[in-house]
């Protein structure tokens, strides 16, 4: 490099600490990775406010015998926009349930995408909690992208003290949301959730883990914030 060019950086970085700070500070990796990991943190802890909220609606609550059922549980927020094309898209997690122990999975992660096109207009954010009944829903969680509805069979979740006794036992999901906002329109198809394997990297520390590693080989221990949401579900299920 020459004499003068050399000089003009230094003044520069003299000239301007903002500049100067920006350029020579090098980005912390495990920095970067402790920030990640906090707001994956916050990200379960607020699902289990979403799951709360499904729970204390009286229109969406799910009963008690019903999630104690579940072989499987998907708890979604999604967001709708739009004017005259809309958009959703939304994160989520998905746990499941351990046949012979009972005990549920750590969580793994989900995202949600969807694009559509209609007279609509307006905002609205879902939070949705989708009931893995049979083996037909719990084929949903070993694909890598799937529809509710499309890929397994779904339906509105009974409600009331016969909620059981209305469940015949065939349809694989159970749909329960609880809306907010205002949407006005129609085209909500082709909605679809993949697995979000970039958070699920970053939060149990593994690149390579896949959702069915998470979900059915318990390869991954639980954190904090999962526990504390298993321990949500498992009440609820006693309701």
């Amino acid at each position: 490099m020459k004499i003068p060019s050399i000089l003009a950086v230094l003044l520069i970085l003299c000239l301007n600490p903002l500049t100067a700070g920006s350029i020579l500070k090098k980005k912390d990796p495990e920095e970067k990775q402790a920030k990640r990991e906090a707001r994956l943190e916050k990200r379960v802890k607020n699902i289990a406010d979403y799951f709360e909220q499904v729970m204390e609606s009286p229109q969406s609550a799910i009963p008690g015998g019903l999630l104690a059922k579940a072989e499987g549980i998907i708890i979604m927020r999604q967001y709708k926009a739009g004017l005259g094309i809309g958009v959703k898209g939304g994160a989520g997690v998905a746990l499941v349930r351990d046949k012979k122990s009972g005990v549920w999975s750590a969580p793994a992660f989900l995202k949600a995408g969807e694009a559509s096109i209609g007279i609509q207009i307006g905002g609205q954010v879902l939070d949705s909690v989708f009931l893995l009944m049979n083996k037909d829903g719990m084929k949903v969680l070993s694909q890598t992208q799937f529809r509710i509805g499309v890929d397994a069979a779904a339906a509105a979740g009974p409600h009331g003290a016969e909620a059981e006794a209305k469940y015949s036992g065939d349809t694989p999901v159970l749909v329960y949301s609880d809306t907010g906002g205002l949407y006005a329109g129609a085209a909500f198809e082709g909605g679809f959730l993949v697995p979000d394997n970039k958070s699920n990297a970053d939060y149990y520390h593994d690149d390579a883990i896949l959702m069915r590693e998470i979900l059915f080989e318990h390869k991954v221990e639980k954190t904090e914030s999962a526990e504390k949401l298993i321990e949500l579900i498992d009440r609820h299920s006693k309701d």
